[in-house]
């Protein structure tokens, strides 16, 4: 009896690689990968107008699909594949086989894990592909790649260790549902302790993970899918212990660090110009942009040549150093910029324009004590350096623009030298008028 049963002990106790492969191929695993491709496809599909561009735009949005909308769909799957042994009543077969539960457990969850990794991977490799065209300066963020990557893999096995103690047939979507919950609400509050959260929306203009954001992040993630596993599968229970120190280790490190687990982007917070004058400024990362923003300016900079006191410098940043700049919209995903060009360029200038001739005063003074007023001249200057986009359909011009049009350019260029002179005072008195 012995020697009959030793063969079959030896041969339980090698490699895996036969179950791991059948499991890999069969069942809810390749169902779990193609569903995360295809509900991260869709939902960057939607929106590629915000983000299609732009290393750091592509990366956040599917850092949220990948967290808060992946995240619920593979727990559930994983919830269903470990609840498998209830449905099918097989728990005490495979109690009788020599197969040791920690064996078996891991090769029916590591598939899983896999498929949803791979599943986010191919929904990665098409945005950033689909961004590549179009971006300017930077790259895809690895450590992002990685901390998202290692998330799906420990919710495949948290899940899985709920579907394992769990025989309720409604465990998978509620887990997805809780799931749900525990990652969106925290992304509302205001605690250090948020940045435990792997859904949590990282401000990443103009800041750069720290070299230890990602090994801190997967050993917190993984950690815990690590313990949560250990203690269903493996015959010591007290071993889940080990993962779940380490979790328990790195978590007051991040909780503690909180904001600082970003540093200043070198490339956001330099500032690229062009050459000449008036020069149009942008920050680092947006360099590639300046000819089509110049461009856009054109208009408006021109109206401007050869009038005193005119800005020397438009930057898309604030605040403001000084009267000779004046500040115009930065170029966003979304916004002005989709794929890469630049949108509704008139629209651009006439913010530039509205921005140079608005007045930033605590009571905004239309009238003098004379009674004459600021506000008229301030709007027919600003729609005269956007042009006919100023005016809405329909809309006549003012008897303010009519007399500033009217003037000779000579003198035009001069009283617009005495406008700018006071375009940022609060003194009535002080503005020309028309």
């Amino acid at each position: 009896m012995t020697l009959t049963e030793a063969p079959a002990r030896r041969k339980a106790s090698g490699p895996p690689l036969p179950p791991l492969r059948a499991e890999a191929r069969r069942g809810i695993g390749p169902w779990t990968g193609l569903s995360t491709a295809l509900m991260l496809g869709v939902t960057m599909a939607a929106k590629a107008d915000d983000w299609q561009g732009d290393w750091i735009e592509t990366q956040s949005l599917l850092h949220s699909g990948a967290t808060l909308l992946a995240g619920p769909l593979v727990a559930a799957a994983a919830c269903w594949q470990g609840a498998r042994d209830h449905r099918r009543s097989t728990g005490e077969l495979w109690r009788s086989t020599p197969r040791a539960r920690w064996r078996r457990m891991a090769v029916a969850a590591l598939p899983l894990a896999l498929w949803a990794v791979a599943g986010y991977a191919v929904a990665l490799a098409g945005t950033l592909a689909a961004t590549w065209p179009y971006a300017g300066g930077g790259g895809p963020l690895l450590s992002l790649v990685v901390v998202d990557g290692a998330f799906l893999a420990a919710v495949a096995v948290l899940g899985f260790s709920v579907g394992v103690l769990c025989r309720w047939r409604l465990a998978a979507p509620v887990a997805a549902a809780l799931m749900y919950l525990v990652l969106g609400v925290p992304i509302y509050s205001e605690s250090p302790a948020r940045y435990l959260n792997p859904a949590e929306q990282y401000a990443l203009w103009d800041r750069l993970p720290v070299w230890w954001f990602a090994p801190a992040m997967v050993a917190w993630t993984c950690g815990l899918g690590a313990a949560a596993l250990t203690a269903v599968a493996a015959r010591r229970r007290l071993a889940a212990l080990v993962p779940l120190a380490v979790a328990a280790a790195v978590a007051p490190l991040i909780v503690s660090t909180g904001d600082g687990l970003f540093r200043d982007d070198p490339a956001a917070h330099r500032i690229a110009c062009t050459e000449g004058s008036p020069q149009i400024c942008l920050s680092g990362r947006q360099e590639h942009l300046l000819p089509q923003v110049a461009e856009a300016l054109s208009g408006l900079t021109g109206r401007l040549d050869g009038v005193r006191g005119a800005p020397k410098r438009y930057v898309a940043r604030l605040p403001l150093r000084g009267p000779d700049e004046a500040w115009m919209p930065p170029p966003n995903p979304g916004w002005y910029l989709v794929r890469g060009r630049l949108q509704d360029t008139e629209d651009f200038a006439y913010q530039v324009a509205g921005n140079m001739t608005g007045r930033e005063c605590p009571d905004r003074p239309d009238q003098d004590t004379s009674g004459r007023g600021t506000g008229a001249t301030d709007d027919a200057v600003g729609t005269w350096l956007t042009g006919p986009y100023a005016l809405a359909p329909g809309q006549e011009k003012s008897p303010e623009l009519h007399r500033l049009e009217a003037m000779p350019d000579a003198e035009r260029r001069a009283w617009l030298g005495r406008y700018m002179a006071t375009r940022t005072s609060c003194d009535p008195s002080e503005v020309p008028t028309l």
